[in-house]
């Protein structure tokens, strides 16, 4: 459950941008890229907020990685060095686990018999079918479960089956390291709300992404991965072509339930905390830095120097 819920939110909004990335692979001009960005020890994107007193950094993760991804980079060990304070997304407490649990029993089963099926076509019904015993699970026993779910439970396992685990992701790494050296740890969102984002969607909106995630799951764990060789090097505009801007036009209403409404409120209380003197680090998923809504716009907005982090005196290795 802990994992699960840790990143259903990344699974969710990506499942319905499978298609957009169909055959788009990492191939010779990517490769090409990636070696010179290795080159220069380029790494994840690392930007740096900044006033009179305090220093706030920002880093965008990615939540399915696969076994020895070497991402931590010195720009980034230097910043977690220099703060005492770290951001991440959601609590990850017995506390929220629980809480999680019941969020899920309350907004993602099916009342009174009602099952999945009676809500999808026959086409999307085989491609759901097909998904599922793709992903090595039983489809019958998806049935009582509601699309947002559904979509989270598939997704999951089949990344899991792609060597993609959330067990390696760069948030529950730096979490991790934070907890090691007694860092003071906050979030930007409850569980409630970090459930309630995607599970209080219309019905209508739940099943158009499921029935447009199930066409694409075969090439779902390769797409994760091209969208993670744009973000170990750093490759912000391939991500923003590639996956914000498309993501903004196919599903405006769940990019403004999932991008748009968070990055407002997250900016808010990092606003709050940049009128202390403290020194802070921010670790959300890479999407949540993109484009005009992303977060180093929105701080940019609120008055603050905000820079990308390149630590050329400092060799990434």
């Amino acid at each position: 459950m802990t994992t699960r819920f840790k990143i259903f939110l990344l699974v969710f909004f990506g499942l319905a941008m499978a298609s957009i990335f169909a055959g788009c692979a990492p191939g010779k001009e990517v490769g090409q890229k990636i070696a010179k960005a290795h080159e220069r020890n380029d790494g994840p994107a690392l930007w740096k907020v900044t006033d009179r007193n305090s220093t706030l950094y920002l880093f965008g993760s990615v939540h399915l990685l696969p076994e020895g991804s070497d991402w931590q980079k010195r720009d980034l060990q230097a910043a977690f060095d220099e703060v005492g304070t770290l951001f991440f997304e959601i609590p990850d407490t017995d506390k929220a686990n629980l809480e999680a649990s019941i969020l899920q029993r309350r907004y993602g089963v099916y009342e009174s018999g009602d099952q999945l099926s009676n809500h999808l076509d026959s086409v999307s019904q085989k491609h759901f079918t097909a998904a599922a015993y793709n992903a090595g699970l039983a489809p019958h026993k998806l049935q009582s479960f509601k699309p947002w779910l559904v979509s989270d439970i598939l997704a999951i396992a089949t990344a899991e089956a792609g060597g993609l685990f959330a067990r390696n992701s760069a948030d529950s790494t730096i979490r991790e390291k934070a907890k090691q050296a007694r860092k003071v740890i906050k979030h930007l969102d409850t569980m409630r709300s970090y459930i309630e984002a995607v599970a209080l969607l219309p019905e209508l909106v739940q099943l158009e992404e499921l029935r447009e995630s199930v066409k694409n799951f075969p090439t779902f764990s390769d797409d994760i991965k091209t969208v993670n060789a744009a973000w170990i090097i750093g490759d912000l505009e391939t991500l923003e072509r590639e996956l914000l801007t498309p993501a903004q036009s196919k599903s405006p209403e769940v990019y403004a339930a999932l991008f748009t409404q968070r990055n407002v409120k997250w900016s808010q209380s990092l606003d709050v905390f940049m009128k202390g003197d403290e020194n802070g680090l921010v670790v959300v998923g890479i999407g949540h830095m993109l484009g005009d809504d992303g977060l180093p716009a929105r701080l940019r907005e609120f008055g603050y120097d905000v820079e990308r982090v390149r630590r050329y005196d400092l060799p990434n290795n």
